[in-house]
């Protein structure tokens, strides 16, 4: 995939990521005109696209600032207002138009320096806010990362029913989450097995919106600047507990780590260690969670075992 020639500045990503964390995903004409020239910038380069318009009608008699009641004509089946003069139709008031955010198009440009297996062919969910573009190979990883860019995960409502499609869709491996959402509006939960990465944090700043390889693989191994006191990478890879780096590589290890960071996370950190051994899926010499972290580095200091029961010790 290539990227576009049009450089997306800071102002205009700024927009775009405001617009991406609502709802729908539209903004008025009006609205983009206060922005000067970042709205400019996003319709030039197709990420904003005409939506029909608001339904606002300016009358020609006098109604006092009364609110009137916006009608379908009874002919032309447009909305305006029947005033005592003549029919007034808002259709062709440049400001009163609705502008959406073309997800498909804003995903691709994001995805555009990833070689992504499904890159000319995303599949989307969740209604566009969701777009998959299969896996791609990351610098200095060996395994492939599921890619998928999203929107709208800072809306409750709208996580929801993201947790719901990954249940229906689970992932082989770790798979990225690229959000278009401003970083700072709401925290994501943890969920296992994805890595939730805010398109600010690794965007290729030559080009404005593209994700920057070699900066979405440092992210992942290094975490996001601000981590709290507990961070864990979403395959369960590396643990950041008060800024000190854990590093796991065996596959049962890793999905032992992302239970209890993921435990940790949720308010409720103690775990049953049957569970963990089960899911992990060990074999009958695997009896306690020392079995399996024995010799690391992080056994007792920050994963500890007392009895039935584990917990991260933070």
């Amino acid at each position: 995939m290539t990227c576009s020639s049009s450089r997306i500045d800071l102002a205009a990503r700024r927009l775009l990521s405001s617009i991406a964390g609502t709802r729908d995903a539209r903004v008025s004409a009006m609205a983009l005109a206060h922005k000067r020239g970042a709205g400019k910038q996003l319709i030039e380069a197709g990420l904003l696209v005409p939506r029909g318009s608001t339904m606002a009608v300016v009358a020609e008699d006098d109604l006092d600032d009364t609110p009137t009641s916006v009608i379908v004509h009874p002919i032309t089946g447009r909305h305006g207002h029947l005033s005592n003069e003549a029919w007034q139709d808002e259709h062709f008031t440049a400001r009163r138009r609705v502008y959406a955010l073309d997800m498909s198009a804003t995903a691709r440009r994001v995805a555009a320096r990833l070689d992504c297996s499904l890159g000319d062919d995303p599949v989307p969910s969740l209604d566009g806010a969701v777009m998959d573009f299969g896996t791609a190979r990351l610098p200095k990883r060996r395994a492939r990362a599921g890619i998928w860019v999203a929107r709208g995960l800072t809306a409750p409502a709208v996580f929801e029913e993201f947790r719901q499609l990954v249940t229906r869709r689970p992932p082989e491996g770790l798979r990225v989450v690229l959000f278009l959402d401003p970083p700072d509006r709401h925290r994501l939960s943890f969920i296992r097995g994805h890595e939730f990465v805010a398109l600010a944090d690794v965007v290729d700043h030559e080009d404005g919106l593209a994700v920057a390889p070699e900066v979405l693989a440092a992210r992942l191994l290094k975490g996001p600047s601000h981590k709290g006191p507990v961070w864990v990478s979403g395959d369960g890879g590396v643990l950041i507990v008060h800024g000190t780096w854990h590093e796991f590589t065996g596959g049962k290890q890793k999905i032992a780590v992302a239970m209890l960071a993921e435990a940790w996370l949720g308010g409720d950190p103690v775990l049953p260690v049957a569970r963990i051994l089960e899911e992990a899926e060990c074999g009958p010499s695997v009896k306690r969670l020392k079995d399996l972290f024995g010799g690391h580095p992080t056994w007792q200091e920050v994963i500890r075992e007392s009895g039935s029961n584990c917990w991260l010790e933070v």
